[in-house]
């Protein structure tokens, strides 16, 4: 697949290597894409640009950008139709330190990115997990990822992109059910292997 990474730290930019060494396609993107180059170094399928030329570039974005500031590429994103793969989630950082929502409580942050994104296919996925955890890909047996979205275009997509970052990808529902598996939701920084994630889900 070709993807664009949209906020190359520390969750996209490990997320992304290991697209491009499952053999994606993969431009990581930043204001100044120069700062990329010891991400990109030894990676045969990756390059470095603008957030522009990522989403160009892009049949899949993975959006990994600081939530508060999305609406800044809201209207690049509105151009052309994408699969959109968030994991963001929908707090800021206040002057005191602490964490505020910025959406209301009844909704996540997956489904409002789809009522503004309507064309897009929009999957909520990795937003409870840690870069740290992330490395740990080749474990056995291998950590289950919940994933969700709506229709069967956005599952078969997720199913690829989850596998072949090495781990076990366990369909949760529909986009209602994001807020789950987003920061402070019931999956929040649980690490579980796919057995263990699909008993929690029976419970």
């Amino acid at each position: 697949m070709k993807i664009g990474v949209l906020g190359s730290g520390n969750m996209g930019g490990q997320i992304g290597r290991l697209w491009a060494e499952a053999g994606h396609e993969v431009v990581f993107s930043s204001r100044n894409p120069k700062k990329l180059s010891s991400l990109i170094e030894n990676l045969k399928n990756a390059k470095a640009g603008t957030v522009s030329e990522a989403i160009e570039f892009a049949d899949t974005i993975l959006l990994a950008i600081n939530y508060w500031t999305i609406e800044e590429i809201m209207d690049r994103l509105r151009i052309t139709p994408k699969v959109i793969i968030d994991l963001t989630n929908p707090y800021k950082w206040t002057e005191e330190g602490s964490l505020q929502r910025v959406i209301p409580e009844n909704i996540s942050g997956a489904e409002t990115l789809q009522n503004q994104l309507k064309k897009s296919t929009i999957i909520k996925a990795f937003s409870s997990h840690q870069a740290n955890t992330l490395k740990m890909h080749h474990s056995l047996p291998k950590i289950g990822v919940l994933y969700t979205c709506d229709g069967e275009s956005g599952k078969s997509v997720s199913e690829k992109l989850i596998e072949d970052a090495g781990f076990e990808p366990i369909y949760y529902g529909n986009l209602s059910r994001s807020k789950d598996i987003e920061l402070f939701g019931k999956f929040s920084n649980k690490i579980m292997t796919a057995e263990e994630a699909r008993n929690e889900i029976k419970k």
